[in-house]
């Protein structure tokens, strides 16, 4: 494998992971940046395949491949796009600023399928749109100081540096197609983290707003004040959703793309040093990085479907559901598993159920592994007229003072140890609350742990 093909990789990797990030920023903030981000980075990627397919050209006096420059143009018209949004440019700059964008697009365009324009024109033209974007990031590291708009600047003006280094003869030219790597990582590391601050700002600012109301609407009429404490409750809990999920970001999402960052320079050195085994080891280490942050991605996505998806309800055989869930557990984990015969038929959506069983019974199990003899029950029981299901388990159990700390998300009692983003449970009481029941926790430290839930009459749908 060739040094250019090796950061080719590099690219893909990176610049894939950025879009998956941004399409779940999307999903969650419906922001217009986020997703015109999202489609600027999948452009990206399709170019780093397409190079790594070997469909580009080292000649910097040849034509780019028609197909190589159309993917090259459309990321350049959607990162401006997004950034002209996130720095809130006013409408009527904006409507020019993309009209100028899209512009130098269509004549490039022509210009190159007439056969005049050259690969170091084309990177000529990509220079002038980045040190456009460090000039709208100047725009916002003025109205939002300290949230890491100047080292997104450094990082953007190396590109037309480094441009500049391969055409005065400096550097390799075959190394022209990948220095847009670490710029455009660090982008979209810094927007990803500094969006969700700031919807998380906003969020709060509108919790004030109705705590207020709510203070007025109680002086007035009593009866209404029930319905604005609901609606508060509500907004607190999308609140705490928006905290946690920004923690998660911070931490374990920027931590594995600033590795990437990191590691991508190691690896261009190791390869430019013609050191193939460690560059390779780089390489997998970016691979392991990139691994964990889809994990996570879709362990929020899980979380998040647990709360908007619609909910189908209808009589669900619970023994059938939590045989089916034992039964595709590994042969030593399911030997680990009792069940208690005849478990009613309750009223529910059978998927979403399912992901509650298969939460409690692979925590039950995760924790209890590293018992002399594991062992796991599911078992129901009539109380109070209601019929309470339960997992125990034998393993590492947790201090009662923490239980109501289970069910929030990314909340982790134990050590990294054990595999994990602290969101299972959460998942588990969102699905539960829709279903109109509770779910609680009992458990000791090295004594085990009992979950246990109700499905009691869902609430009316507002998914």
């Amino acid at each position: 494998m060739t040094t250019a093909h090796a950061l080719f990789i590099v690219g893909l990797v990176s610049q894939a992971v950025l879009a998956l990030l941004f399409g779940i920023a999307w999903r969650a903030l419906r922001r217009p940046w986020a997703g015109l981000l999202a489609l600027g980075f999948m452009a990206n990627a399709g170019l780093y395949l397409a190079l790594f397919a070997g469909l580009g050209t080292t000649e910097l006096s040849a034509p780019p491949p028609t197909g190589v420059a159309a993917l090259a143009l459309l990321a350049l018209v959607l990162i401006t796009a997004a950034i002209v949004d996130y720095v809130d440019t006013p409408p009527r700059v904006a409507r020019g600023l993309n009209g100028l964008s899209i512009g130098v697009v269509v004549v490039a365009s022509v210009i190159g399928l007439a056969g005049a324009m050259s690969r170091a024109t084309g990177f000529g033209v990509m220079a002038v749109y980045v040190l456009g974007w460090a000039l709208l990031f100047a725009r916002a590291m003025r109205l939002e100081p300290r949230s890491g708009h100047g080292f997104v600047i450094l990082a953007l003006l190396a590109y037309p540096g480094s441009v500049a280094l391969v055409l005065s003869g400096w550097v390799r030219s075959e190394l022209l197609s990948v220095v847009g790597v670490l710029p455009f990582s660090v982008l979209g590391a810094t927007l990803l983290t500094t969006g969700l601050l700031r919807a998380q700002r906003h969020a709060a600012l509108a919790l004030a707003e109705r705590e207020q109301a709510q203070a007025l609407l109680r002086a007035s009429n009593d009866s209404l004040e029930q319905q604005v404490a609901l609606r508060t409750a509500e907004l607190r809990e999308t609140i705490d959703g928006l905290e946690s999920f920004n923690r998660s970001v911070s931490h374990d999402l920027r931590g594995p793309l600033g590795g990437i960052v990191g590691i991508t320079r190691l690896a261009r050195e190791r390869l430019a040093a013609g050191e193939l085994d460690k560059a390779r080891h780089f390489l997998e280490l970016i691979e392991g990085q990139a691994v964990n942050s889809v994990k996570l991605v879709g362990a929020l996505l899980a979380l998040s479907r647990a709360s908007d998806a619609t909910l189908n309800l209808r009589d669900v055989d619970s023994g059938q559901l939590v045989a089916e869930v034992v039964g595709e557990l590994p042969k030593d984990e399911m030997a680990y598993c009792t069940v208690a015969p005849r478990l009613p038929t309750v009223k529910g959506d059978p998927e979403l159920l399912r992901q509650v069983f298969t939460n409690l019974i692979g925590n039950a199990i995760k924790f209890s592994n590293r018992s002399q003899r594991p062992q796991v029950e599911v078992a129901v029981q009539a109380r109070d007229g209601e019929q309470v299901f339960s997992v125990r388990d034998n393993g590492v159990g947790f201090d009662p003072a923490a239980a109501q700390r289970l069910f929030k998300p990314f909340q982790r009692l134990h050590d990294n140890s054990y595999e994990g983003f602290g969101v299972g449970l959460s998942i588990v009481k969102r699905i539960v609350d829709r279903h109109g029941g509770r779910v609680w926790a009992e458990g000791r430290p090295g004594h085990g742990a009992s979950f246990y839930f109700t499905l009691g009459r869902p609430p009316v749908d507002r998914a």
